[in-house]
């Protein structure tokens, strides 16, 4: 099972919309957005948060909703058990995975390629390829490349910095690593992207917007 969705977090900046939402998640959740230091950090965590726990709600995965840290700081369930999730905001704009499987997510903003970045922090191949695309597509290959590192990174629980250097970017969709199938996904909402990656055969992922002022996804 693996589920996915995205969040416009813009329409949270309404008080009375960001007090109702705030209402509907867990103490521990609410928590995590009272610790952001900004408004839109609070609107990215609340909408990410709302999404979250909606995703386990529409899915009959019942309350309570208890939360831990892995060792390397990602977050997880302590209740549920065997239930792995994933959230990743950007610009009031949050995206969320769960899964009975490991799962990454991440969302950005198409950003400038950056070869001297690239050529720093990334492998050799990613490098090799970013340079082989066209102009008109080196921003949104970049950012799917970086999105592709950081989904990685949460699914394997492994440091950034270890994915960055030591994992390559495939253009195959479907790769075998060892006895494990992992695929990646790509989206596109707007300016953003969004890669999904778990250690499962290839899923018919149907990731909805949803918008909280009237609770639907388009």
């Amino acid at each position: 099972m693996i589920k996915a969705a995205a969040y416009n977090c813009e329409a949270l900046q309404n008080p009375f919309l960001f007090d109702r939402v705030y209402d509907m998640i867990s103490p521990q959740r609410r928590e995590h957005v009272d610790a952001a230091k900004t408004l839109r950090g609070k609107c990215e965590r609340l909408g990410a948060s709302h999404l979250l726990e909606k995703l386990l709600w529409e899915n009959h995965i019942q309350r309570p909703y208890v939360y831990g840290e892995t060792s390397q700081g990602k977050p997880m369930f302590i209740q549920p058990k065997n239930i792995d999730f994933s959230i990743s905001h950007s610009n009031f704009f949050a995206v969320c995975a769960i899964s009975d499987e490991p799962v990454g997510i991440d969302v950005e903003r198409i950003r400038p390629y950056d070869p001297d970045l690239v050529k720093r922090f990334f492998t050799k191949y990613d490098f090799k390829f970013l340079e082989s695309v066209s102009k008109k597509d080196a921003d949104k290959k970049f950012t799917e490349v970086w999105t592709f590192k950081e989904a990685t990174c949460k699914m394997l629980d492994r440091p950034l910095t270890q994915v960055l250097q030591w994992i390559d970017y495939s253009e195959y969709c479907d790769c075998d690593k060892g006895e494990i199938e992992w695929t990646k996904q790509g989206f596109e909402f707007r300016d953003f992207y969004i890669t999904l990656c778990y250690q499962t055969k290839r899923q018919p992922i149907q990731m909805g917007l949803y918008n909280p002022y009237d609770g639907k996804y388009y």
